[in-house]
């Protein structure tokens, strides 16, 4: 049985080797036979175009065929191509079995051919139509053979002439743009010999016959030289093969001046002179030329002709002193070279040269300057050669940047200089000897400012969006701007697809910020081509433009709707809808198709649309659309990136009117056993007016028709009588549009008079079979109708046990399931069910069991997607990852899929592209490796998980090949040389980090502390400076002095930054400071000041001192000086200034060393606004001072604040006064002295006493008024002062105290003080001891009391003796009764022995009253003492014997300086055995006073180391203690 093949569109066969099998797929020549009952497709598939992808790729792109001409489902594709024109060559296939795929990409083709391409699609019966051929010429490709025929001649010293034939032109691939000239020499590179190429020319092909032979002429070589030559064909693409070398020789020349040039053993009659050979000889070498004349005199002339070997002549026969002028030349076959010329003087060595002197500068240019001096000492020879050198502040190292022949010149044009820089020059001279020492260096000057050196390398632009393009540069060094840096100007405009400037004016964009090497471009049009170049501008001018830079930016949804938009009825239910081509510049994209959409304005407004899969068609008809409805129509394109804008205004088309649909809401109020009352509402779909109603009604099961009636469309309601009871009856409703009778609504009712509502349903039942992701199906079993027909059920349903909902669909009673749709996946739900018939709604029915739909897979796609590339084949995708509850209930097996493709011209389908599966809702991150360099690349994510896939992403493209250096600069290195400049070395990112070429670097550098404070409001900005990708080391300039900085590095590359290093912190070595600040004066005399100042503004270190500097302002022979003075403060007070001449001060601070200086002038003497001087000054001599009166002028512009005083010795030869106008005669050794300076506000007198001046000297007086401006003019006394004597002011000045002060008066005054302070202290002694006397006695009377009557008689005798004897007193050893002063301190004996007392059990022994010495009163308290000549006096004798030995050392040192003629003395006789024996009795401790309270007749005597104390009765003359017993 024969099969059909499934490749062909009808059936064909062949037979061989008695086999039967489908033919291979080439079926142009085979014998078809038609089967018609299988088709294959009736069509080509549409939209088929294709463009060259490269050089040897085709990349094809096709939609399906229609429809309707499909046949069945289009299970693939073939592709077939060939060269164009070439008839008879057979097609090359390509079998396509993917029905999704959309695009092929040819390959193996060959390079700038035309092609022809056809496709079809093939079904399980066939191949079908193919679509007419498309015409496809590949990319260009470089030429693959070399020009032939290569010849090459040398015509002169510097060019060669090359003549060639073209390629064959099958064989160049391409347009031929021209052919490469390249002559190489063959040199020694590391080691190696290679081809270097040392020139090179390019030549355009010949438009007049392409094929003929050409030639040109290659000039610019080096003479003399041996080149091999290439010739090669380039196209767009690039070169092609070169030509085989061939080698030439450039002709001889003359040669180039000879070097080394000077002389030996220079005499008066001879000198050598010696040179070397020329560096370029430019041939062989014949001899030399030695010529030499007397200096001016040409008639001299003498001329040596010396072989290739010599290169010195001894000349002799000279005539002495003489200037000579020689010259050398060199020779070669051609002729001589330029000759080298100097000048000696015979008979003097020549020497060095001196520098030159006195440089100045005029004509300060951009790139040079006129250098002026005055020339040295030439060393007895012609100066050679000027070198000129100079030093930059960036360059601090001296270098040579011109040098100069012109013996005689005093002036010369410096070049070579960069704009906008600051630089110095020296000049140094040249003889046959060598250079002088330069000269000293001009002072610091700057050259003018020039345009930028050139626009910014290397500008690319890539595409970010469809409304951005990036643009990328290498930014200008900082030497490179010639200027003031403005920044960069990016002019863009955009570019037909022709690639011609469209008529929209470019636009332009400044960058401000000139280090700026990137720039996004926005509010661009949509896939759109642009043009961009870029330049960078100053405060000149901008630079040359560069290179031009085109991208397209991305593809996007179309901005503009579809145009001609018409939609048309066909039928009640259908509209056919046609529109045309949406506007080039608004397709934005590659259109894949369109979408027609649609809605009724009277029904909701749900809108529909239908999609039409394919860009090639603009007609489609909507169908199942309702009748008789207004609808509005609108139609979009789309691309594969999504849906584009609307057309608009939207079309208003209305359907066809049609018979109406069936009646709604047909129920029966009112109902007995005999009557039945029907309503009714206007159909749902009236499709049309409704003209009419029609009622009738039978016996339910009945043929017989009862009733039958017409009502007007107002007419909604019927009553239905003589019926049967308890039967049913059927009514039905029909509606009438102009069309005709609609559908029939039929009911039925029950004849009672017993109907009640409904009851309620079961509860529904929900079984697992039933229940799904987004649905659940229940059903229930209804309930009694309660004899009225149920009209329809309601249902509710609740989520998550919240509240329950209705839903808004009727079910009909008919029905006992129902499926609930819409619902979430993995949510829990309940239903419940509620019957209404014409009487209302029944309870509702129990709840159903709680179910859960199932998971699904996620319905919500995630954001924040973002592609940054890592290294050139690598990119890291990141994503917004999706929280727990938008799996859907599956988020166990959840994760993210990463689609992406190259992206073209024709992207293919999503499905077909590679993936990477990332599993974990938590990722949100992933990196694609191993991606083809220099490709744009798409990328969707969309989430999944085992339900299935999620909503994907909007496509985000990225180019891979470009990537941000992912190293830092290692190794970095700062350190500080100078107070200004820091050196940064550093080593380049590691290679495997570097992602790309390095483009260059970016310094920052920020300060981190500085020595003065920032001023209110402002902060320290980081600094950037970019340096070029060789460099490794750089020097940051102009810096703050003794400052702090973070420096940090980073590498970037054309995709951008990469990350800084680690920071590093160096300090600026310190610097002299600036000048201090407002310098300033106060407290103006007429001979002293006050200078104050505040620190500088910029310290640049750390300031240890100011030097302050002063001199007068105008020379004076008599007192002009200079004074310098160190302070460490700012303030400094200055005497001893001359009055009223003007001194310029001047002030420096110091750090490693003294800064620039402020200077002041100051006058001393008034200021403005200062008082008037006071007048009429007099002097008054008293005996102790001097009064000064005056009489005050203005107060100038204040109130007067003081005086000063001050005085003058007046030498000899001085007058005695002084006008007032006429300066007093200024004296070296004497001048005015402050001695009072008042701040009491205004006076008229005042007093100096002698005091303070000098006695025996005669002075002269002034008197200087002040306020809050300065001091007045002096006011000077007409007549001098002579003080008195210094013996005068001793003595003298005695007698004429004032009273109060006289020597009566102050003895006086003692005696009474002593007087009174005596008798106070008498009151004070009796008070005191009173007391204590008291308790004494009565002690003392106890103890008597109990003695018996023999004691008591030897006591009444001792009593009696007292009183007839001379007294009471104190026995010491040598007699004599002593007084000493109240009050004073005990004194000690000398001797070291202490004392010994006894207590007396009885009376003493009674000594005759004649040896009995009395002290005075004051005596009698005093204890006994050891040392005869001493005497103390205690108020406390108690305390004697306890305190001894303490007071023992104060008692020796007093004794000594006891007075021997106290008055108290003259009553001690007291013998000396008598002392003895009383020194052996111990002191009682118990002492006894009188006092009134006493009895009377009782007596008490006790002795005390050596104190007889006697205490008396009544009326007896025993004195008391503390008075003598004589007063």
């Amino acid at each position: 049985m024969l099969k059909p093949c499934m490749y062909c569109t009808s059936n064909c066969y062949r037979c061989r080797q008695n086999r039967i099998s489908p033919s291979p797929p080439v079926w142009d020549d085979q014998t078809r036979v038609e089967f018609p009952l299988y088709r294959a497709p009736s069509g080509p598939p549409v939209g088929f175009v294709g463009s060259a992808r490269s050089m040897s790729e085709i990349i094809t792109q096709w939609q399906p065929p229609q429809e309707e001409h499909r046949n069945g489902q289009i299970l693939g594709y073939i592709l077939r191509y060939r060269l164009f024109g070439y008839n008879n060559v057979p097609w090359s296939y390509q079998n396509i079995t993917n029905e999704a795929q959309r695009n092929f990409l040819i390959q193996e083709l060959i390079t700038w051919k035309d092609y022809i391409v056809q496709i079809a699609a093939f079904n399980n019966m066939g191949v079908g139509v193919y679509t007419e051929g498309a015409k496809i010429k590949t990319k260009e490709g470089v030429p693959e053979a070399p020009p032939t025929n290569v010849q090459v001649k040398a015509i002169n010293s510097t060019a060669a002439q090359i003549t060639w034939k073209p390629p064959n032109p099958q064989q160049i691939n391409g347009i031929n743009q021209g052919y490469k000239i390249q002559a190489w020499q063959r040199r020694h590179v590391d080691g190696e010999e290679r081809d270097i190429e040392r020139r090179m020319m390019t030549v355009p092909p010949s438009l007049i016959d392409p094929l003929a032979e050409q030639s040109t002429v290659l000039g610019g070589l080096d003479k003399f030289a041996k080149f091999n030559v290439t010739v090669l064909c380039f196209t767009d693409p690039g070169d092609g093969v070169a030509s085989q070398m061939m080698p030439v020789e450039t002709l001889d020349d003359v040669p180039d001046e000879i070097t080394a040039l000077h002389f030996d053993d220079v005499s008066d009659r001879s000198v050598k002179v010696l040179w070397a050979p020329p560096r370029f000889a430019n041939g062989v070498l014949t001899g030399y030329t030695v010529r030499y004349q007397v200096k001016d005199r040409r008639e001299t002339m003498k001329s040596f002709n010396l072989t290739a070997d010599d290169n010195e002549l001894t000349v002799n026969q000279l005539q002495a002193t003489t200037h000579y002028w020689f010259e050398v030349c060199a020779w070669t076959r051609v002729g001589s070279g330029p000759p080298k010329t100097a000048t000696i003087q015979s008979g003097v060595e020549p020497v060095l040269p001196h520098a030159p002197t006195t440089l100045a500068l005029s004509n300060i240019e951009a790139f040079s300057v006129v250098l002026q001096f005055t020339p040295g000492f030439d060393g007895n020879s012609s100066i050679t050669k000027w070198k000129v050198e100079a030093q930059t502040a960036r360059n601090m190292t001296w270098f040579t940047i011109c040098e100069i022949s012109d013996p005689d010149a005093e002036t010369l044009t410096v070049t070579g200089l960069m704009p906008f820089t600051q630089y110095r020059l020296r000049l140094s001279a040249t003889n046959v000897v060598g250079s002088s020492r330069p000269s000293d260096p001009t002072k610091d000057f700057q050259t003018i400012q020039a345009k930028p050196m050139h626009a910014p390398f290397n500008v690319t632009v890539r595409a970010m969006s469809a409304l951005q393009l990036r643009v990328r540069w290498i930014p200008l060094q900082q030497m490179e701007w010639f200027g003031n840096p403005r920044g960069y100007n990016v002019t863009y405009r955009q570019m037909e697809r022709t690639g011609k400037p469209s008529k929209h004016p470019p636009r332009s964009v400044m960058i401000e910020d000139h280090t700026a090497n990137s720039h996004v471009l926005e509010g661009l049009e949509e896939w759109t081509l642009y043009e961009v170049i870029m330049n960078a501008c100053n405060d000149v001018g901008c630079s040359l433009d560069s290179g031009l830079a085109m991208e397209r930016t991305r593809e996007a949804v179309p901005s503009y709707g579809p145009l001609h938009v018409e939609a048309n009825a066909t039928s009640s239910t259908t509209v056919v809808v046609r529109w045309g081509e949406i506007p080039p510049h608004h397709r934005n994209g590659q259109i894949d198709g369109y979408k027609v959409y649609y809605a009724a304005t009277e029904r909701g407004m749900q809108v529909l649309y239908k999609t039409i899969p394919n860009n090639s068609s603009f007609t489609t008809t909507l169908t199942e659309l309702q009748k008789f409805v207004v609808y509005h129509v609108q139609v979009l394109a789309y691309t594969r990136l999504g849906n584009g804008a609307l057309s608009t205004p939207p079309i208003r088309v209305q359907t066809f009117e049609d018979t109406p649909g069936s009646p709604s809401n047909v129920s029966f109020p009112d109902v007995t056993f005999s009557m039945a009352r029907i309503i009714w509402d206007v159909p749902m779909d009236p499709n049309g007016e409704i003209l009419a109603y029609q009622v009738t009604y039978t016996l339910n099961g009945s043929a017989n028709l009862n009733y039958s009636r017409e009502f007007p469309p107002s007419d909604r309601t019927f009553r239905a009588t003589g019926l049967m009871p308890e039967r049913y009856y059927s009514f039905s409703v029909t509606a009438q549009t102009r069309l005709g009778w609609g559908k029939t609504a039929s009911v039925l009712v029950y004849t009672t008079n017993n109907r009640d509502r409904p009851q309620a349903p079961s509860g529904p039942q929900v079984s697992r079979s039933q229940i799904q992701a987004h649905q659940i199906t229940f059903n229930w079993t209804p309930g009694r109708d309660g004899f009225a027909p149920l009209r329809y059920y309601t249902v509710e349903m609740r989520e998550n046990e919240g509240r329950w909902q209705p839903l808004p669909e009727r079910v009909d009673p008919t029905l006992s399931s129902y499926t609930a749709l819409g619902l979430r996946p993995y949510t829990t739900y309940q239903f419940r069910i509620q019957a209404t018939n014409d009487l209302g709604p029944s309870a509702f029915s129990r709840e159903s069991i709680v179910v859960r739909t199932l998971p699904a897979a996620p319905a919500v796609g995630v954001g924040g997607l973002k592609v940054v590339p890592i290294t050139t084949t690598s990119v890291r995708v990141q994503w917004g990852a999706l929280e727990t509850g938008m799996w859907n209930g599956d988020a166990a097996t959840g994760g993210y899929r990463i689609l992406y493709q190259q992206l073209s011209d024709f992207a293919p389908a999503l499905q077909s592209t590679p993936k990477t599966d990332v599993m974990g809702i938590n990722e949100n991150s992933v990196v694609l490796s191993d991606l083809q360099q220099d490709r744009n690349y798409e990328i969707v994510v969309l989430p999944f998980n085992s339900q299935g896939p999620g909503p994907a992403t909007p496509p985000t493209a990225v180019y891979v090949g470009e990537a941000v250096p992912t190293g830092e600069p290692r190794g970095v290195d700062a350190t500080a040389i100078s107070s200004t400049e820091v050196r940064l070395r550093w080593k380049p990112p590691k290679q495997s980090s570097q992602n790309g070429e390095i483009l260059g670097y970016k310094i920052f550098y920020l300060v981190t502390w500085s020595p003065q404070a920032l001023e209110p409001g402002r902060k320290f900005e980081e600094e950037i400076e970019v340096v070029s990708a060789t460099a490794t080391s750089h020097s940051l300039v102009f810096l703050d002095k003794f400052t702090e900085y973070r420096i940090q590095l980073l590498a970037f590359n054309p995709a951008g930054d990469g990350p800084r290093s680690a920071p590093v912190t160096v300090k600026t070595m310190p610097g002299v400071p600036s000048a201090p600040l407002n310098l300033r004066f106060s407290d103006i005399t007429m001979q002293s000041l006050e200078v104050s100042w505040d620190p500088p503004k910029l310290l640049n270190g750390e300031i240890v001192g100011y030097l302050v500097t002063y001199e007068t302002t105008e020379e004076n022979e008599k007192f002009s000086k200079q004074v310098k003075q160190k302070v460490s403060n700012t303030t400094l007070r200055v005497q001893n200034l001359e009055e009223e001449v003007t001194y310029t001060f001047t002030v420096r601070a110091q750090t490693n060393d003294y800064g620039p200086a402020v200077s002041a002038n100051v006058t001393t003497g008034p200021q403005d606004g200062s008082p008037v001087a006071p007048r009429d000054l007099t002097l008054t001599k008293t005996l102790s001072s001097v009064e000064i009166h005056w009489v005050n002028g203005p107060s100038g512009r204040g109130p007067i604040l003081g005086y000063l005083i001050e005085a003058k010795k007046r030498e000899n030869g001085e007058p005695s006064f002084i006008s007032n106008r006429t300066p007093y005669l200024r004296l070296d050794d004497s001048r005015w002295t402050k001695i009072e300076q008042s701040r009491k506000g205004t006076m008229k007198e005042f007093t100096v006493s002698y005091h303070i001046l000098m006695p025996s000297t005669a002075y002269l007086f002034r008197v200087i008024a002040y306020n809050k401006y300065g001091i007045s003019f002096p006011v000077y006394s007409k007549d001098s002062i002579l003080t008195p004597s210094k013996l005068h002011l001793e003595y003298g000045y005695l007698q004429h105290k004032p009273f109060y002060r006289q020597t009566w008066f102050m003895v006086s005054l003692a005696a009474t003080s002593i007087v009174i302070i005596v008798m106070v202290i008498a009151v004070l002694c009796v008070k005191s001891k009173s007391y204590k006397y008291k308790q004494e006695a009565q002690k003392t009377l106890e103890e008597s009391m109990a003695m018996s009557i023999d004691e008591r008689q030897e006591l009444a005798l001792e009593l009696y003796r007292s009183r007839h004897g001379v007294g009471t007193g104190t026995l010491n050893s040598v007699g004599t009764l002593r007084s000493g002063t109240l009050g004073t301190l005990g004194r000690k004996s000398t001797n070291r022995h202490q004392p010994v007392s006894v207590h007396l059990g009885k009376s003493p022994p009674r000594p005759s009253p004649a040896s009995v010495a009395y002290h005075s009163d004051e005596e009698s308290l005093k204890c006994y003492d050891e040392n005869p000549d001493d005497s103390s006096v205690t108020e406390k004798p108690s305390e004697v014997s306890s305190s001894e030995a303490s007071q023992h050392s104060e008692s020796e040192n007093e004794s000594v300086r006891s007075d021997p003629h106290s008055f108290v003395n003259h009553y001690a006789n007291v013998n000396d055995s008598l002392r003895q024996s009383w020194k052996k009795t111990k002191p009682v401790r118990n002492y006894s006073s009188y006092t009134d309270s006493e009895p009377e007749g009782s007596a008490v005597m006790s002795l005390n180391g050596g104190q007889i104390i006697v205490n008396n009765m009544a009326r007896s003359r025993a004195p008391l203690p503390g008075f003598s017993s004589f007063v």
